[in-house]
């Protein structure tokens, strides 16, 4: 079986030519390396090959494909950045659907354009590349961008974990690190449970959490006006009614549903534990929560569970560790840690 070759650039182009000439085979998957894409083709006959070859496109077998070597954006950026800037350059990038958001650091400015063409030759299912111009900020946790290559946009249509979530990256604040995190937290939510997400941006714990659990009760509170907004739009793409958006300030909306929730998720580590009290009011006699802070990279667990365990003394009620995990690295010495606890109002804790 044959396939034509065609760069990123000249694909569309390739795909009219062969279907002008009828050539293009419907009936198999078209392929793609890192730096081509290859259309199948039907050769009827000797003149339909020589019209292809001399538009021309190569033509290649499966296995040909198969051992085109993998070529990353580093590798394209070989003779085209000194030394010194390639050991200055941060390999990886954030990846929302198919926007790019590179670190550009303070040495290669003036040059970040040559690194996002790199990126877009390399990666051919990336469309747009951006670039940090300032650090998370604010009680929204956004962060400025600029544009560089590609298409210029800035909303992103993002799939994780079977859901599509939909927003602007400038204006609300979404985890790509926090994919397995929304998975396993999904995997231990019960089938009729209510659970409340704080802090709940686009809705991704929330929804991902409801499209698992269809008779499942999920309230997400979110500050941020636009990523409230965006919440019920992916709320609707992904058909999940059951998720229950509310526009506000926790400490407010809290009060509305003492007492509501099987579950609590706290995903904000800047000041998740600043929050205990409104995850008490809204939790049940028992209830599991699951909060995300930074901690010591040398005594990771000690300090939040020192701060929960003071907090239930003061408040009447026990409290029972279950489970602690480091999210990722934040920094040489400091981790971004999950640490799963249940309430147990007016229990003995099994274990503590």
């Amino acid at each position: 079986m044959f396939y034509a070759e065609a760069s990123e650039k000249d694909a569309e182009r390739v795909r009219r030519n062969l279907s002008r000439l009828d050539a293009l085979d419907k009936h198999n998957m078209v392929q793609h390396s890192d730096s081509y894409v290859y259309f199948p083709v039907n050769i009827s006959d000797a003149r339909i090959k020589k019209l292809i070859e001399k538009s021309g496109v190569r033509l290649v077998n499966k296995a040909a494909i198969a051992k085109e070597p993998r070529r990353t954006y580093y590798d394209l950026l070989d003779g085209k950045l000194t030394a010194t800037e390639l050991n200055a350059l941060t390999r990886g990038f954030d990846l929302f659907g198919d926007i790019a958001l590179i670190d550009v650091p303070p040495g290669l400015n003036g040059r970040e354009a040559i690194v996002a063409r790199a990126i877009l030759q390399a990666n051919h299912r990336i469309s747009t590349v951006l670039a940090k111009a300032g650090p998370i900020s604010g009680v929204f946790r956004t962060r400025k961008m600029r544009f560089i290559s590609g298409k210029r946009r800035f909303i992103a249509l993002h799939r994780e974990n079977g859901c599509t979530f939909r927003f602007d990256v400038r204006k609300v604040f979404f985890s790509t690190r926090f994919a397995f995190e929304r998975a396993r937290v999904t995997s231990l939510v019960g089938g009729r449970e209510r659970v409340m997400v704080m802090f709940a941006g686009a809705g991704p714990f929330a929804i991902e959490i409801a499209k698992v659990h269809k008779k499942s009760r999920v309230v997400a509170i979110e500050l941020n006006k636009f990523g409230y907004e965006y919440m019920k739009g992916n709320i609707l793409l992904n058909k999940t009614p059951n998720v229950i958006p509310v526009l506000g300030d926790v400490r407010d909306k809290a009060k509305d549903f003492k007492g509501f929730a099987d579950r609590i998720i706290m995903p904000m580590p800047k000041s998740s534990e600043t929050f205990l009290d409104e995850a008490l009011l809204v939790a049940k006699k028992r209830a599991v929560v699951h909060i995300y802070t930074f901690a010591p990279t040398a005594n990771q667990f000690g300090p939040i569970k020192a701060a929960i365990r003071e907090h239930a003394a003061r408040n009447g009620y026990k409290v029972r560790f279950l489970s602690g995990r480091t999210v990722r690295p934040y920094s040489a010495v400091e981790a971004e840690i999950v640490l799963d606890y249940e309430i147990l109002k007016g229990r003995k804790p099994k274990r503590a």
